[in-house]
């Protein structure tokens, strides 16, 4: 049986301010200080914790660009359940070798026809499950996902802005995140803007579908947790991977902030909304640490 996530370290991650930018505050939320260094601690503990009881006797199985895998494949192993990731030839290989030295079992799924890599590890997940011998935790569309950063990421934000929070920006991908945090933020002020960044190439809100190398965020199309509870997000930005990296290093040289790409992406949108406005402050989660990205950064 699975402990109390705070037993495990989950949670309370620190905060780096910026300097101000046009009289605004800009804030990162580091979860690469979380317990396995990612944010996917939060939600991989919520979704193992809650396994439904025909899933007990099922291998665990999800479509992973590694840190839920990695993740997963923790919880799993201390839940005694099996388990097993879906990755495709994108993933880095640092992020491989993890799951390796882990003894997290996977597989690379091939690119089918008429489907994006990421859409094509989604369809064999959805068959494995249709399988019998598999249970899909499908972070898409996981109502346990999202209470993991509406009881724990949201109210951590709440505290440590002291409620003068005006705008959290998240890099989305499964949705699960920025409808948590949205979904406890606008409990408390219905103010608040919730922004949702996305790499240029993915269609959640962006309208052009194309490749893009930030494995860890977009989709093609909306995902269900957006659906079912899109009026949580207010504004949604695009960003290119050229300025996502560029804004990622940034980060790391003048502030000595090793994140990965996906925060480089979310911090490039604040920096937007700073420059349209005068007193606010703006949360930006920055979901993992820079290691699994190096080969861009150099």
């Amino acid at each position: 049986m699975l402990r109390k996530y705070n037993e495990y370290g989950i949670g309370n991650t620190p905060i780096f301010e910026l300097p101000k930018v046009n009289n605004n505050r800009i804030i990162l939320k580091l979860e690469m200080k979380n317990f396995l260094k990612s944010i996917k601690a939060r939600t991989a503990y919520w979704m193992i914790k809650n396994l439904p009881p025909n899933a007990k006797d099922k291998i665990i199985v999800e479509s992973s660009s590694g840190n839920l895998g990695y993740a997963l494949g923790y919880f799993c192993k201390e839940d005694h359940h099996k388990f097993l990731c879906l990755i495709d030839k994108s993933i880095a290989e640092r992020k491989r070798k993890r799951l390796r030295k882990a003894g997290i079992e996977y597989i690379c799924v091939e690119k089918e026809d008429g489907c994006d890599l990421r859409s094509s590890r989604i369809r064999q997940a959805n068959r494995m499950m249709e399988s019998g011998r598999y249970y899909w935790v499908n972070q898409y569309d996981n109502p346990y996902g999202i209470l993991a950063h509406e009881q724990t990421t949201g109210p951590e934000i709440w505290q440590q802005t002291e409620g003068e929070i005006t705008h959290c920006v998240c890099a989305m991908g499964s949705g699960g995140t920025i409808i948590g945090i949205g979904k406890y933020l606008k409990k408390m002020s219905k103010a608040i803007k919730i922004v949702g960044v996305e790499p240029f190439g993915s269609t959640i809100y962006g309208t052009i579908d194309a490749p893009y190398i930030n494995a860890g965020t977009g989709l093609c199309g909306k995902p269900g947790n957006i659906i079912r509870n899109s009026y949580i997000v207010d504004e949604s930005y695009t960003i290119v991977d050229r300025k996502s990296i560029d804004y990622a290093k940034e980060l790391q040289v003048k502030f000595g902030l090793n994140v990965g790409i996906s925060t480089g992406m979310a911090y490039a949108a604040a920096l937007q909304i700073a420059a349209c406005e005068h007193n606010a402050v703006i949360m930006v989660v920055a979901p993992d640490g820079g290691e699994a990205y190096e080969q861009y950064f150099t």
